[in-house]
């Protein structure tokens, strides 16, 4: 497959060799349709449905969620249909063994092309060997606002440390306001954390090999004299098909 990264610098070269989780500044300039495409993706977070999933008296997530099926051969991503989503409860203690309905993306949203070229761009980023393994990826999309105030944390991973239980996993920042908090972090099989990062600026983005590692991200909390904290997030669960 031939690949054509624009969202991010230079690609690591050993990338997955001995840790499972990458990070990549995203680029401070694109062209004016991958421009376009982030400003119009970064609207849609205004129009997201509150998780009923949750067990708080209060809601400090908001989501939609579609799935999409890739052609690496033909290079064409195709809308799936929608469904619910699953996780075993051993992967995910706090929300796991019920098919979870979101909203799906809005119909803008599915055919954004910054949103496209950020599948592309994440696929580029994964080992060349396995991606070519396999003609059609499917990436799930989820869009989350996570928010807080200040009596009110909001928890990224309300799970812990966990598995997500796909091939590779991706988090890429769309925005954050008034908000402190929301660390990435990466642990080895056995529990111990060796690696924390955060997201700073929009467009950075995280992937990493799913069953190499455990991950979760610190909560939200309001940064001082704010009144109101969110954290955007783009994340994709990438799995050959």
């Amino acid at each position: 497959m031939t690949t054509y990264p624009e969202l991010f610098g230079p690609l690591p070269p050993e990338r997955f060799t001995d840790d499972p989780a990458v990070l990549l500044p995203g680029q401070a300039a694109l062209d004016a349709r991958l421009s376009d495409g982030l400003r119009e993706l970064a609207e849609d977070f205004e129009d997201l449905a509150d998780d009923q999933w949750l067990k708080t008296d209060y809601v400090f997530r908001q989501r939609r969620f579609s799935l999409f099926a890739v052609d690496v051969e033909e290079r064409r991503v195709e809308s799936l249909e929608d469904r619910a989503f699953f996780q075993s409860t051993e992967l995910n203690p706090y929300a796991g063994g019920v098919h979870r309905k979101f909203e799906p993306l809005a119909a803008r949203t599915r055919v954004n092309p910054f949103l496209i070229q950020l599948m592309w761009d994440v696929l580029a980023v994964l080992p060349e060997d396995r991606v070519a393994s396999a003609r059609t990826w499917e990436i799930g999309v989820h869009l989350m606002r996570i928010l807080a105030r200040p009596d009110r944390p909001g928890y990224p991973a309300p799970e812990g440390m966990h598995h997500d239980g796909h091939a590779f996993t991706s988090i890429t920042l769309i925005g954050r306001s008034g908000a402190t908090g929301g660390r990435s972090r990466f642990a080895d099989l056995q529990g111990d954390v060796y690696r924390e990062l955060e997201l700073e600026e929009p467009l950075d983005t995280v992937v990493f090999e799913d069953p190499r590692c455990l991950h979760d991200v610190t909560p939200v909390l309001v940064a001082e004299h704010a009144d109101l904290a969110t954290r955007d997030v783009c994340g994709f669960s990438l799995n050959p098909q």
